[in-house]
């Protein structure tokens, strides 16, 4: 993460205004595996008041002293990473917190698409009994490109500003000469099996600008990738620029909302507007490799740059390997992705700043241990640590390892006023700590102690017999589903419903109520789709939780 400056740095009254100043929503680490070679699982700094750590230690659902069991997790040229069937990352061995994402005040469309889902395990990869290896077949792991022969096809060379729409077809080669702009109103189309390179001595460098789209769709037999073009056996991480997306949505790096832009480090180019639902494009199995490029003091390209990005743009089954800076990185915005994997970058893994609002869900990073750093780098705004539209993703189901003591340090860094859930996710080898909190204003907001929603296929949470009986019925469910519950003491019982990504459906009952047994109506919505969904019942310190399906 480096600089990034946007036209103004203070920004308006008008968008305080639109986010009800600085928002009160909280950190939240739960469900998270912590473990292998660092001497503690957080350490904080830049505080001496508040104990950020204490609290993170304080969630019964997170574990510090378990080996998640991983199969080949730091083999750097063929690694497994899938949790054995027997590993404390599978619903059978452990209750698994289900996503409930934040409220977010800055958001201005919608309704918005999420990627997040229910995911019953801990890290990226699923257990052999829940599911596939989702990053077999379209990811690469070579060092530096030794035995790679590329297909016999014609070159194209594209440079400068494009201002038409343009077809890259698997019957050509293209090879990026300089920057090459996609200016607004164009869209640029690749189609799998497409083979993109980035000029080293130009510092070839492919950037959609903002209002421009792409549409990059490989598939998992055909990837698409955008590499350099030095020869195989000879490619070094900074071997071309890297892919450069901008976008519409909001930043905190200037007044966006009110027509003034943000600056893209690398590129100069302008980002951000007042449109979180902004569509960039759709990118669907694309690997990035050996790109980055320092392009001045604090100032480089990274391997996926996402500027201001909105939900409607589409990302998953992307890989970033050896980068010479972050593997991704995301300046403001609401963009979700998921099906990342990030591997032997030379700085960060996961990387974000200037008020992202986003999503990722299912990533593997593998830090190396040469000049790596951390799996995630997270920042608010480094000019004003404490900017509304305060950075606040949901981080679900990620891996991060660092495959051997070099410069890599932390697996997760919050810093600089960021807010963040991270959830059923695992953090491995690192030889700092796991998780440092650092500065004042991140330190401060606190972390969010609400009780998990919990995960589990068989339908019943085991929680339920311990903490609070409850009863479903009908389940599956048409149109009602009544609850049935005794409390053993009076007081406030409330009911809430969520969706599958975590979403508050329904407040079914929020009421006090006498000890004894009562029951209670859930009227599924009319527009409600058909699938899982999860209920949560609390009363006084007591909390139960389970899954009803709908069959509309």
């Amino acid at each position: 993460m480096k600089f990034n400056q946007g036209k103004s740095a203070a920004l308006a009254l008008s968008l305080v205004a639109l986010t009800g100043g600085i928002a009160s929503a909280q950190h939240t680490f739960d469900g998270n595996i912590v473990f292998g070679n660092n001497p503690g699982p957080c350490t904080a700094g830049g505080s001496a008041t508040f104990d950020a750590c204490g609290l993170i230690a304080a969630f019964p659902n997170n574990d510090t002293t378990t080996d998640p069991q991983l199969g080949a997790p730091f083999n750097t040229l063929a690694p497994n990473w899938v949790p054995a069937n027997s590993s404390i990352a599978s619903f059978v061995n452990d209750n698994v917190v289900s996503v409930v994402r934040p409220a977010d005040a800055c958001f201005t469309c919608g309704p918005c698409p999420t990627v997040l889902e229910a995911a019953c395990f801990r890290g990226a990869i699923p257990p052999a009994q829940l599911g596939d290896d989702w990053t077999q077949g379209w990811t690469d792991y070579t060092f530096d490109g030794t035995g790679r022969v590329y297909p016999t096809r014609p070159v194209v060379i594209l440079q400068g500003e494009q201002f038409a729409n343009y077809t890259m077809t698997a019957a050509n080669h293209y090879l990026l000469r300089g920057r090459v702009d996609f200016e607004a109103g164009t869209t640029l189309t690749i189609e799998p099996g497409v083979f993109v390179f980035g000029e080293n001595s130009t510092v070839g460098t492919l950037v959609i600008e903002r209002g421009a789209r792409l549409i990059a769709e490989g598939t998992g037999t055909a990837p698409i990738v955008l590499t350099t073009d030095l020869a195989p056996g000879s490619m070094v991480p900074g071997g071309w620029g890297g892919l450069v997306i901008n976008g519409r949505a909001i930043a905190n790096c200037a007044d966006c909302v009110n027509g003034v832009s943000c600056v893209s480090e690398g590129t100069a180019v302008e980002y951000c507007g007042n449109n979180d639902c902004d569509d960039s494009g759709s990118l669907r199995f694309v690997r990035v490799e050996f790109a980055g490029r320092i392009a001045g003091l604090n100032n480089e390209l990274n391997s996926f740059t996402f500027n201001g990005l909105g939900c409607g743009t589409r990302s998953e089954y992307l890989q970033a390997h050896r980068g010479l800076d972050d593997l991704f990185e995301w300046f403001g915005g609401k963009h979700e992705a998921r099906y990342l994997v990030g591997t032997g970058g030379q700085d960060d893994g996961l990387d974000w700043q200037m008020g992202w609002r986003g999503a990722v869900q299912f990533a593997v990073i593998q830090q190396y241990g040469d000049n790596s750093d951390k799996g995630i780098e997270a920042d608010n705004n480094e000019f004003d640590f404490n900017a509304p539209c305060r950075s606040n993703p949901t981080i679900a189901n990620v891996t991060l390892l660092a495959t051997a003591v070099g410069t890599n340090t932390h697996g997760i860094h919050l810093r600089r006023g960021t807010d963040a859930t991270i959830v059923n996710s695992i953090v491995m080898g690192w030889p700092s700590t796991g998780i440092r909190v650092q500065n004042n204003e991140t330190s401060a907001r606190g972390f969010n102690p609400v009780p998990a929603v919990l995960c589990s296929p068989a339908g019943v949470d085991p929680s339920e017999v311990a903490s609070l009986d409850v009863r479903t019925f009908p389940n599956p469910v048409v149109r009602e589903a009544r609850f049935f519950f005794s409390l053993p003491t009076s007081g406030r019982a409330q009911i809430q419903v969520f969706d599958a990504n975590g979403r508050l459906v329904s407040n079914v009952l929020d009421a006090e109520l006498a000890e004894g047994s009562h029951t209670a109506t859930w009227n599924v919505p009319a527009d409600a789709a058909s699938g899982a969904y999860f209920y949560r019942v609390q009363s006084n310190d007591r909390v139960s939780t389970g899954r009803l399906i709908a069959a509309r």
